[in-house]
């Protein structure tokens, strides 16, 4: 044989090895392992009523990309959708279009739905479908499932995967048709198997027809973790967790005479003016009033006995008016409360030490259950 023979022998021989396609280059390549990162429904709840699959099974997918058929990477990225989704009380449907006589002589199917979704239903169809062969024929699908969502309620989240190729702009236009249709209600997210610049450029384009979609690539969503967050972009919002409820105030010890005792509340010397040093107190006092409304309270005024009896009798009466007046500004009813001064009268301590006489100024609060 010589030389030029065998060149152009080589070059057929080449062109035949290319053509052949993924299962003669790699008979057994697969998508990588996938680990699920399941989005728990503690966390997580659907911001969509309906969700709908539209898988591209036709001729151009049964070639190689990186190795692996993209018919295979397309049906792994429904897979691992359905694998990381939380079970949700929606409606879903898998559409697929192409097709080898193999599965079907129908250039589109309705794999499964529209229904309630069953992630064991959704994986049972899918592995159905199969092999990848046909002409590209989305845009029917897209009106297909047009026709099925005619009655369903509330927001639709649709997901393409597809590379895109072999097609005319027919698949828009059913995009803007199913936009005209739906509305807001409806967005559209892409999913790009391969490189072909021109499905890119159609994939954008349909996505962008409902205005609140995504064009995405099939490698971009591969792990766990990346799949998880398109997932959540697609189908989801995070529940906003019901705040426990405040804690009660506790009511505080009563003393021998059934009063609560605030030592903490001070006057300047010889007013009934509040000491800046007696708001802790006196909030506590409204928590502990605004938590129990059943309560009422008799706010007494107590002193010491270094004026008269009759200074000292109306001095621990404003006092307790000062409190009254305090307790009814943030918000306690005044119907809920009393105001009695006793003056020098009730001492609970010594009045001749200057500790015992610190003790005996004071303010307390009677409840009145």
């Amino acid at each position: 044989m010589n030389t030029k023979k065998a060149s152009l022998l080589s070059a057929v021989l080449v062109f035949i090895f290319m053509a052949v396609g993924c299962a003669m280059h790699h008979p057994k390549q697969q998508p990588p392992p996938f680990q699920a990162q399941p989005l728990s429904t503690e966390m997580w709840q659907a911001k969509v009523d309906n969700l709908v699959f539209v898988l591209d099974a036709s001729s151009s997918m049964s070639k190689c990309y990186v190795g692996v058929e993209k018919f295979a990477i397309a049906r792994s990225v429904v897979a691992n959708f359905n694998q990381t989704m939380p079970d949700l009380a929606i409606k879903t449907e898998l559409r697929s279009f192409g097709h080898a006589l193999e599965y079907s002589d129908k250039v589109n199917v309705l794999a499964y739905g529209l229904s309630d979704y069953s992630r064991e239903g959704v994986a049972d169809a899918l592995g159905k479908i199969t092999p990848a062969g046909g002409p590209s024929m989305m845009a029917k699908s897209l009106k297909a499932a047009g026709e099925d969502l005619m009655a369903a309620q509330g927001k639709i989240a649709m997901v393409v995967v597809s590379d895109g190729k072999d097609m005319d702009k027919a698949p828009l236009e059913a995009a803007n048709a199913l936009k005209a249709q739906f509305g807001d209600r409806l967005c559209i997210y892409t999913v790009l198997v391969g490189d072909d610049e021109a499905g890119r450029a159609m994939l954008s384009e349909i996505s962008k027809a409902s205005g609140c979609g995504e064009a995405i690539a099939a490698g971009s969503v591969a792990t766990g973790p990346s799949m998880a967050g398109f997932v959540t972009t697609v189908l989801l919002k995070k529940v906003c967790p019901t705040p426990p409820p405040p804690c009660k105030a506790a009511l505080p010890e009563e003393n021998k005479d059934g009063c609560w005792e605030f030592k903490d509340i001070q006057f300047d010397i010889d007013k009934d003016t509040l000491m800046a040093s007696s708001y802790p107190a006196l909030e506590k006092i409204v928590k502990i009033l605004t938590d129990h409304p059943q309560i009422s309270v008799e706010i007494q005024g107590h002193t010491d006995s270094t004026a008269s009896e009759a200074y000292n009798m109306d001095l621990s009466l404003r006092r307790a008016h000062t409190v009254m007046i305090y307790l009814q500004n943030k918000g306690i009813a005044a119907s809920r409360m009393t105001a009695q001064g006793f003056g020098e009268s009730r001492p609970i301590d010594n009045n001749d030490t200057a500790a015992g006489r610190a003790n005996n100024r004071r303010v307390q609060l009677k409840p009145m259950k």
